[in-house]
């Protein structure tokens, strides 16, 4: 498994339990398909990123923890994580239980195209993205 992976499955952990005050990792993680040793890592990573609390960290075992407001909006969709999460969300509509697989990312800008270029193929690289859409804020402000 992936890191995004692990993350997603730990993040979606902790936000079905979102509503309690602080939860203890080891019983809430427990019973997840993640090494122990990545466990801890990856907490460490989330609380790094903003996205978990982990007021007092234990010298054994996990602790305790909850999920921030900005890790709820990540998972709910509303907002961007700091890197790839890739989230398996299940969602109950009238009764009937949806799966929904998310991959989110940072990495995506969202540049606004007209339709001559639509047309043209989507540029591949990171790089490439950038200076795309650096051109366009040139073009659109005038600075070009």
């Amino acid at each position: 498994m992936r890191d995004n992976e692990l993350r997603g499955l730990i993040l979606e952990a902790l936000y079905n339990q979102r509503r309690k005050d602080l939860v203890n990792l080891d019983q809430e993680l427990g019973a997840l398909p993640v090494p122990h040793g990545a466990t801890e890592s990856i907490l460490r990573h989330l609380v790094k990123k903003g996205l978990l609390e982990r007021p007092i960290q234990p010298l054994s075992g996990l602790g305790n923890g909850r999920i921030t407001a900005y890790g709820i909006d990540v998972v709910q969709g509303t907002t961007s994580p700091p890197f790839s999460i890739l989230l398996h969300q299940c969602n109950t509509v009238e009764g009937v239980r949806e799966g929904n697989i998310q991959n989110v990312s940072d990495t995506k800008l969202n540049v606004p195209m007209d339709h001559s270029e639509a047309i043209q193929e989507k540029p591949k690289s990171s790089f490439e993205r950038i200076s795309k859409w650096w051109k366009y804020m040139m073009e659109k402000f005038g600075w070009a």
